[in-house]
């Protein structure tokens, strides 16, 4: 007797922790002058075709795992469709962002939203428009996981929704805290994502600067980037339990206070993905009116820290600054 044992199987993600994901799709459909008329002025027979596009995508992309059998079942947080019109070119480009907090990412749900909405207009544009094109359906961007942020290649005219330069104009002072990266036996891994992530989000990095593990000379120069008006310094490395790692221990003497809360959000949200998150002592400090966080000394830390605290950003640089609590 023949026996047929399938080869399929949803992956396993049994062992892996909830994490905060997003996920962008989109595509384009193409037409006529006189068909693009229609959808514009919102006259096509059928009605609004923008607006049921959007409705049709939300919905769809939360029946994503009905449709896909190997995908899983996501708790969804947001959703959101919307449609941009391309006069020149006759065509409407659509875009579907998706986010949770789950153990896997949510960039099917993102196609399948954007991919249905896409269907939507084709199914009310056909009957004035036969000769319709979908094109350049593709993933844009996701975020989250142990993977950070990945962005297709030819995505780089528009930044995603989710990127708001919320630091901007910010001045900011990235340092590396290492005896080997200093030696230059080591390659400086972290120092170079905290001042691409600053960036990324307004911030004005003046310096990115490299020390040993040497509290009198971590401290001559975090009082001397105060003194110069840098109103946020990333410090990485230095945060775990080792002999050498003393960057707490510096900061500590000169600053005006800890602001304790900022290191437990980062030790809870980082054990989300490694348990030995609990073991760093990453925090935040002020001097004067400075904010510095100090943060682990890997790459991906120093990335997964900041992103953790970019809702909180804003407002700590506010009240620091000496703003009011409203």
């Amino acid at each position: 007797m023949l026996v047929c044992v399938s080869s399929f199987h949803m992956v396993d993600v049994t062992e892996k922790a909830p994490t905060k994901r997003i996920a962008e799709a989109g595509g384009t459909i193409r037409m006529s002058q006189a068909a693009f008329a229609l959808v514009r002025d919102r006259k096509l027979p059928k009605g609004d075709a923008l607006m049921l596009a959007e409705v049709a995508g939300i919905g769809a992309a939360k029946q994503t795992s009905s449709l896909l059998p190997l995908c899983h079942s996501l708790p969804i947080e947001e959703v959101k469709v919307w449609c941009d019109l391309d006069e020149p070119n006759s065509a409407v480009r659509v875009s579907c962002r998706v986010a949770t907090t789950a153990k896997t990412d949510v960039e099917m749900e993102a196609l399948v939203g954007a991919s249905v909405a896409l269907l939507c207009l084709y199914d009310l544009i056909k009957m004035v428009e036969p000769a319709l094109v979908l094109e350049e359906v593709r993933l844009k961007f996701k975020e989250g996981g142990k993977h950070g942020i990945w962005r297709h290649p030819e995505e780089t005219a528009r930044a995603p929704r989710s990127e708001i330069q919320f630091l901007h104009e910010v001045k900011c002072a990235v340092v590396t805290m290492s005896d080997r990266v200093f030696r230059g036996t080591s390659e400086d891994r972290s120092g170079p994502v905290a001042v691409e992530w600053l960036v990324k989000n307004g911030a004005l990095v003046s310096r990115s600067i490299v020390v040993p593990d040497e509290k009198d000379r971590i401290q001559f120069l975090l009082r001397e980037l105060v003194e110069q008006g840098h109103r946020l310094i990333v410090t990485t490395g230095g945060t775990g339990v080792g002999p050498r790692d003393i960057t707490i221990d510096a900061v500590t003497e000169i600053a005006a206070r800890e602001v304790r809360g900022m290191g437990e959000y980062l030790r809870q949200s980082g054990s989300l993905r490694k348990k030995s998150a609990w073991l760093s002592n990453s925090s935040a400090f002020i001097l004067d009116k400075t904010l510095i966080l100090c943060l682990p000394g890997s790459a991906g830390a120093v990335e997964e820290g900041l992103s953790a605290l970019a809702d909180l950003l804003p407002h700590a640089l506010h009240i620091v600054k000496g703003g009011n609590h409203g």
